[in-house]
């Protein structure tokens, strides 16, 4: 019953009175379903339209990273041989979460990292909402044949301030856009989530769509 009124919470306040948790992954590679792993998670929480609290932390995949993935984003083996592991981390994460709106650029990708951590740890997925970004960047720049986190950024006078793809910096960009973004969606009239349903990712059908998107999208 809870959930429901929560549900039922969230589809009457408009976009920005909601609680959001932006978030970005580093991986191996592209595949979560293929061997593939996290490490790193990054994430910032937004409320009354502001970056608020943040996370970040290195993860530990037991294997080793590729050279082509550390040139994306300089991540080495070195660097989370101490790390802690997904599974000590993942519920830090959640936590961190609460009962925000997931919120990720191309989340398709990150989330089908974290639906396949979910399965192998026999964790039930308790959010079942999540808004993609470059959704929201289609409904606004509807003629733009790119919705990379880049060119979001330049559309929206986005400075970069810091590294990109690193996990927290990225989901700062990624909130900066966010906030941007509902600002732009208010100017044509377009105030709570079930206007933007177009910009949702379902978890739960990501294993049955194709594989996640090659990370020009990021």
């Amino acid at each position: 019953m809870h959930r429901v009124k929560h549900a039922l919470r969230m589809q009457i306040l408009s976009l920005r009175e909601l609680k959001y948790a932006v978030f970005d992954l580093e991986t191996t590679g592209f595949y979560a379903d293929q061997g593939d792993e996290i490490i790193e998670i990054g994430g910032v929480l937004v409320e009354g339209m502001e970056i608020t609290k943040t996370f970040q932390s290195l993860v530990n995949p037991r294997r080793s990273i590729p050279a082509a993935s550390t040139q994306v984003h300089g991540i080495k083996d070195e660097d989370v041989k101490d790390a802690p592991t997904i599974v000590e981390i993942l519920p830090q994460f959640l936590q961190f979460v609460g009962g925000r709106i997931l919120v990720a650029q191309n989340a398709k990708f990150d989330m089908s990292f974290i639906v396949q951590k979910f399965k192998q740890l026999q964790m039930p997925l308790k959010q079942t909402l999540v808004i993609d970004t470059i959704g929201l960047s289609k409904m606004i720049f509807q003629y733009e044949n790119s919705h990379s986190l880049d060119k979001i950024m330049a559309r929206l006078g986005i400075p970069r301030t810091g590294s990109r793809h690193r996990s927290l910096d990225d989901s700062r960009y990624t909130a900066q856009a966010l906030i941007e973004l509902i600002k732009l969606l208010e100017q044509q009239q377009i105030k709570t989530l079930p206007e933007i349903e177009t910009a949702f990712v379902k978890p739960e059908t990501l294993f049955r769509q194709e594989k996640a998107k090659s990370r020009s999208l990021f």
